[in-house]
């Protein structure tokens, strides 16, 4: 699976392993810095705390990755509240959405991004929106 924005891009590996590469102004490659990279980068093994992701989407300048045990994991740009983490602030490293709230307890099945925006539907059917 691959997905691409303007700026950046996102693939699923092997293993689900997140690999990313382009732009990094606002964090969106997860590699805990701001820098581009002209190939593809697996994140590290400790991102999306060591699981294995099913799914990825790209934004403008946010990327997410779903896990198999339904996680939501954001990075990048948050400036309009697309990270779904409750503030605007850019986010360098994959960081797990609704970790300490009853949302962290749903299991993602699918997401998708649009520029500024993120959705996510949740296994009792419910659409979240951010």
């Amino acid at each position: 699976m691959v997905a691409a924005s303007g700026d950046h891009s996102v693939a699923l590996g092997t293993e689900g392993r997140v690999w990313t590469w382009g732009k990094g102004k606002f964090g969106q490659l997860g590699h805990n810095n701001g820098e581009g990279r002209l190939v593809p980068m697996q994140l590290a093994g400790e991102a999306l705390g060591g699981a294995a992701a099913v799914l990825v989407a790209s934004g403008y300048g946010h990327t997410v990755a779903v896990t198999r045990e339904g996680e939501l994991w954001v990075w990048g740009f948050g400036d309009c509240g697309q990270l779904g983490l409750g503030d605007r602030a850019n986010r360098l490293a994959p960081t797990l959405v609704g970790a300490e709230e009853g949302f962290g307890e749903l299991q993602v099945l699918t997401v998708a991004c649009g520029c500024w925006h993120t959705l996510a539907v949740t296994k009792d059917g419910a659409l979240w929106t951010f």
